[in-house]
């Protein structure tokens, strides 16, 4: 077993396939992240590289824009992402990724040792940090929930 100080976000990050391009429409992600239960997906430029950051928190500020009434997502008995790309649709489905997603944003590379990631976390207040290699592909996610099961395999060591 590793040292705390030897571990890696390669040992905890969660290897991401799904990204979605920056000129995506915001439907089709959100559909996307529904479908795949996900909280959050990189976004890539067409060669590859990470461009951005889709959240569900950029997409509450999509609802507050246009101060619909959240209430109705209750009514309609719709999820999350239906009642978004509702919302999205009534206004025209020309609402593309790069128009809403966080960018720049802060990333780790897989060799990242896992405390300074956790302090970038902290630091910065967010909940994911795209993983990238030395070209800046998307390889994959660290999120908040990595640490707590690292701290969970691992606390013993830290702890003495």
């Amino acid at each position: 077993m590793k040292q705390i100080g030897e571990i890696s976000v390669r040992d905890y990050m969660t290897e991401q396939a799904l990204v979605v391009q920056q000129d995506t429409l915001l439907t089709d992600a959100i559909r996307i992240m529904d479908e795949e239960r996900i909280s959050v997906v990189p976004v890539v430029d067409r060669s590859g590289n990470l461009t951005g950051i889709l959240s569900n928190s950029d997409l509450v500020e999509i609802t507050h824009e246009v101060q619909a009434d959240l209430s109705a997502l209750h009514d309609a008995g719709a999820t999350t992402g239906e009642f978004l790309v509702s919302l999205l649709k009534a206004q025209g489905d020309n609402v593309k990724v790069q128009d809403v997603m966080t960018a720049p944003v802060e990333t780790v590379s897989v060799n990242t040792n896992l405390i300074v990631a956790a302090q970038q976390l902290n630091d910065r207040r967010i909940h994911h940090l795209p993983v990238i290699d030395e070209s800046g592909t998307c390889l994959g996610i660290i999120a908040a929930s990595d640490f707590v099961r690292a701290i969970a395999e691992n606390g013993a060591l830290a702890a003495g």
